[in-house]
């Protein structure tokens, strides 16, 4: 066979693979042609089709969205429109879908009129589980400092120090990945503020960006002087990142901050 051959049974291959299983022949075929597309995944269809297991073993518990409902539609009609026979026109649109011919009895046959429909059906519940997945959980933000403490592995975690125009008894810490460019601070007895008036505002000094210039790591509000935690919202790249730091600045921030009112540093070590 040609190389463009040897690539569609390389897929036909892995596809019968993942959804119906090989018998030894066929997986000797499909080790050999991996062998010798090696730039090719052999594994990719069985990670779609484990995926898709574990979503639809989970139940959804909210609608699906009327967007990603139409465009699952309009794929499903595409695809049965590739794989139907009707002697209608475009002037007479059709009354009714054919069926697809009865597959033959021989299980390679079988297997081969039926994978086509499997392998789309699979990418129709893949696109389901990628809506499903990206969801955004209902998790607090501690129990997202939780999450990210327990599954990060470049955790820095730095506690705050009183800067230059300190507030008494304020403290808490900042936790922070530079892999992930996520991280949240934690406060305690920090004053509350009125957003009309004034808010706080975190500042990300990297060796990556002048000091000068810090990256700016988000405004916020404190509504509780008990533990609260905010997460970090870095509006570029931070690498490297040495210090944080808290500014009080009026009603929606500042480009570059003054440094005339900052309560609280967090240096990394």
């Amino acid at each position: 066979m040609n190389e463009q051959a040897d690539r569609e049974r390389f897929e036909e291959l892995k596809a019968e693979r993942a959804i119906f299983g090989l018998s030894e022949p066929e997986l000797a075929e499909l080790m050999q042609l991996s062998n010798q597309l090696p730039h090719e995944d052999l594994d990719d269809f069985d990670r779609v089709a484990a995926t898709v297991e574990q979503v639809l073993s989970e139940p959804i518990k909210e609608p699906i969205p009327a967007r990603l409902r139409q465009t699952l539609r309009t794929q499903a009609k595409g695809f049965l429109g590739e794989h139907t026979e009707s002697p209608d026109s475009a002037d007479n649109p059709p009354t009714t879908v054919s069926l697809p011919p009865q597959p033959p009895t021989d299980r390679a046959g079988k297997r081969r009129a039926w994978l086509p429909w499997l392998v789309s059906a699979a990418c129709l519940a893949f696109a389901l589980f990628i809506w499903y997945d990206g969801r955004s959980p209902d998790l607090t933000p501690s129990q997202m400092r939780s999450e990210l403490l327990a599954s990060a592995t470049d955790i820095v975690q730095v506690d705050w120090s009183p800067g230059p125009t300190p507030i008494e008894g304020a403290s808490g810490d900042v936790v922070w990945s530079h892999k992930r460019q996520q991280g949240y601070m934690r406060f305690r007895k920090l004053p509350i503020n009125q957003p009309s008036k004034e808010q706080y505002q975190l500042w990300i000094f990297a060796k990556s960006q002048d000091e000068a210039t810090p990256i700016d790591g988000g405004v916020f509000d404190v509504d509780s002087e008990n533990e609260v935690i905010i997460p970090i919202d870095a509006k570029l790249r931070a690498d490297d990142v040495y210090l944080f730091a808290v500014t009080i600045e009026k009603p929606g921030g500042i480009v570059v901050s003054s440094r005339e009112r900052l309560p609280l540093l967090a240096k990394v070590d």
